[in-house]
């Protein structure tokens, strides 16, 4: 802190020598003056703290040079102190009207004159200091970019900055002094938000008041802010004001940072607006049309297989080339967006008809689909495409591109690089999926689900030698649901798993019955495993358990898994094969012949049967060359000492080939269709009384 400057202003030398010794010894610097001009000469010249001056001098009076000081320096500038005599009372009086800080009687009574001097002295720097922090605030506001407001809360005082105004596209005049003003110019999806936030910290719930939101721009369009802030609190911890911060964020919130494309937020946005539109142009047309906009969505096919290859950060480069192509081919009413990370959508704005969309699409796809060069790596892509148009029923941008999803979805059910544009039946089919994937939640709980068991007899001599364990669902309204309809949702939500389990307990324990109940004690069950049960490590002890808990020798058991589920992740499948198989179940390859088909992997499964699919067995009464397919298989099966199920018989011709071509077994429904596990006992209990006989 500096040394305080005094200018002592007295004609009375021998008191003004006397003045200057106290307040040095006091610890101030002084400089006399010996009159009033001579004091108006020092000011000009140099800064002071504070002046004592005299009111009475011979050639200036004291209120002249107070006048003459004032004219340019303010109290908290410089405090001026008048000493008068006695009888002086109406001069002081005069002095403290035109701007005297405060007076001392002379002689001084030196203990009274330093405490004012003292008190004028830390008013003046506390003045000073603040007006510093205020300087500085005004500054930081100034040199940012972002707005303050300050609300008082007791009074609703609001203050916006105007930076805060200009970032709201408002004039400096403009109006915006309580929040309920404030409020009102949010977006009607945010108001809650912020006023639970808002309220979360004035409650002392929360250290600071942050919130994202959507404020209304004076072109009426919303833009996203960051809006932050902090209170003052009493001695009892109550908020009573409010300051803080916005900043514009509608860039980075409304901008993909890695394709500088507009996000799904602008999409809604502009499809919201859009439909809008139409609406007003049917009101004042009388009329109900379709919209002349619609969507586009797309997506890279096989995205996950090249992130595993070549990984994140290559993915993010195609996609961006992709955007980059698709830019170039489009119109300037139409709007590409990032939905996310593999989905884009194009917002055709001006359709001149309904095939506009599968144009676009057409030119799009063609773009994306050139080679894709990066760095050593060259990828060829394809598109799987949804389109689909506004109709006068959507009211939201979700509906619209709820249609567009289901028509992308079937594109890739289809296998990818297929343009698909929606149909209404796309809705309802995918309504039922989502209404059937829910009841089978609930349908091993309610124990509507059952097994049927299909026969598997001997070909040579028509005996009955197991049953194939089909599952199936009977719902308390739908009546019974097409494995067809159901199986696939299961493996896709990984349901599967535990009615996979269930249809495993559930057979051995009706194999040790019919065994029990006096069956021939080599009859065998069937069981298909998913590609979903073979994903972990569990399922040998599942086996295991269901055998040991029904008293089941294994060998009683086949476990059947297909082609395509065994080529999943084949060194991992293999392992666990090779533990079910030490376990002593038998091991069935379903569906041979139409997926992966080779002599190595037949030589390094460790299965004990083939089941020859259907679609061969059917084909051998068309033409021979469905005879000799048949044929070789089973001399595969033979090479590898396998034993063969062939599946779909029908017919009493496709039996007998069967039986000539030394195929061992069969099922179909010419030896029976599934049937429940009381009808398969009946039978079973039939051939054995037969047999007696």
């Amino acid at each position: 802190m500096s040394i305080a400057h005094i200018l002592c202003v007295d004609d009375d030398i021998a008191g003004l020598t006397q003045l200057g010794q106290q307040l040095r010894q006091a610890g101030y610097t002084v400089t006399a003056a010996a009159g009033g001009q001579a004091a108006l000469d020092l000011l000009d010249a140099q800064h002071f703290d504070l002046v004592m001056l005299d009111l009475s001098m011979p050639d200036m009076g004291g209120l002249e040079v107070l006048y003459r000081v004032r004219q340019g320096l303010r109290p908290d500038e410089l405090p001026i102190i008048m000493m008068s005599d006695v009888g002086e009372d109406d001069l002081v009086a005069g002095a403290l009207n035109d701007g005297a800080d405060d007076y001392v009687s002379k002689p001084l009574h030196l203990p009274v004159a330093m405490a004012r001097i003292r008190s004028h002295l830390a008013r003046c720097a506390a003045i000073a200091a603040n007006k510093s922090e205020q300087e500085r605030f005004a500054l930081a506001v100034a040199g940012s970019s972002d707005g303050i407001w300050d609300w008082i809360i007791k009074t609703d005082q609001l203050y916006f900055s105007p930076r805060c105004l200009e970032l709201l596209g408002l004039d400096r005049d403009a109006v915006l002094d309580t929040m309920d003003s404030w409020v009102g110019m949010l977006h009607r999806d945010d108001v809650d938000a912020f006023q639970l936030a808002l309220r979360n910290h004035l409650e002392g719930i929360s250290l600071a008041f942050q919130i994202e939101c959507r404020i209304q721009h004076a072109n009426m369009t919303y833009r996203w802010f960051l809006v932050r802030g902090t209170s003052l609190r009493n001695e009892y911890g109550k908020a009573w004001r409010v300051a803080g911060s916005i900043s514009d964020i509608s860039e980075r919130k409304l901008t993909d940072a890695m394709t500088g494309l507009p996000n799904r937020i602008v999409l809604y946005d502009r499809i919201n607006q859009s439909i809008i539109k139409t609406k007003r142009r049917d009101r004042a047309g009388g009329t109900v049309t379709a919209a002349n906009f619609g969507i586009i969505l797309l997506q890279i096919d096989r995205y996950e297989t090249m992130r595993e290859a070549y990984g994140q950060a290559f993915c993010d480069l195609v996609q961006k080339a992709v955007s980059q192509r698709l830019i170039t081919t489009l119109r300037t009413t139409d709007t590409l967006t990032i939905m996310s990370e593999n989905t884009m959508c194009i917002l055709v704005d001006v359709m001149r008809d309904d095939t506009d969309l599968v144009r676009v699409a057409n030119r799009v796809k063609k773009a994306a689909e050139e080679p894709i060069t990066m760095g050593e790596e060259s990828v060829m892509l394809t598109l799987s495409i949804g389109m689909a148009q506004a109709q006068p029923h959507h009211e939201i941008a979700d509906e619209l591109i709820k249609d567009a999803t289901a028509a992308l979805n079937k594109a890739r059910d289809e296998g990818g690089g297929q343009e698909v544009v929606f149909d209404p039946e796309m809705q309802r089919r995918a309504r039922d999926r989502l209404r059937i994937e829910a009841d089978l939640h609930q349908a091993l709980r309610r124990d509507e689900l059952l097994v049927l068991y299909q026969p598997i007899v001997d070909l040579n001599s028509g005996a009955l030698s197991g049953f194939e364990a089909l599952v199936r669902w009977h719902h308390p309204t739908r009546g019974m649901v097409s494995p067809m309809d159901f199986i696939p949702i299961a493996e896709e939500t990984g349901l599967i798993v535990p009615i996979g389990t269930w249809v495993l307990q559930q057979s051995c324990r009706q194999a040790r019955a019919w065994i029990d109940a006096g069956a021939d004690p080599e009859l065998f069950v069937s069981v298909n495993v998913s590609s979903r049960q073979l994903d972990g490590p569990a399922l040998p002890d599942i086996v295991r358990a269901a055998l040991d808990t029904n008293r089941l020798e294994p060998q009683r058991l086949k476990l059947e898994i297909t082609e395509s589920a065994v080529m999943r992740d084949f060194e991992v499948t293999l392992g666990l094969l090779n533990r079910l198989r030490s376990i002593g179940a038998g091991l069935s390859l379903d569906d041979f012949g139409t997926g992966y088909s080779s002599l190595s992997l037949l030589k390094r499964l460790p299965i004990d049967t083939l089941k020859v699919d259907r679609s061969f067995v059917s084909s051998m009464g068309v033409d021979s060359a469905g005879v000799r397919m048949v044929e070789a298989i089973l001399q595969l099966a033979r090479l590898f000492r396998l034993k063969v199920v062939a599946e779909g018989i029908e017919r009493n011709e496709e039996s007998e080939l069967l039986r000539a071509l030394s195929c061992e077994y069969g099922q179909g429904w010419l030896f029976g269709k599934p049937l429940t596990a009381d009808a398969c006992m009946e039978r079973l209990l039939k051939r054995d009384k037969a047999v007696a006989n």
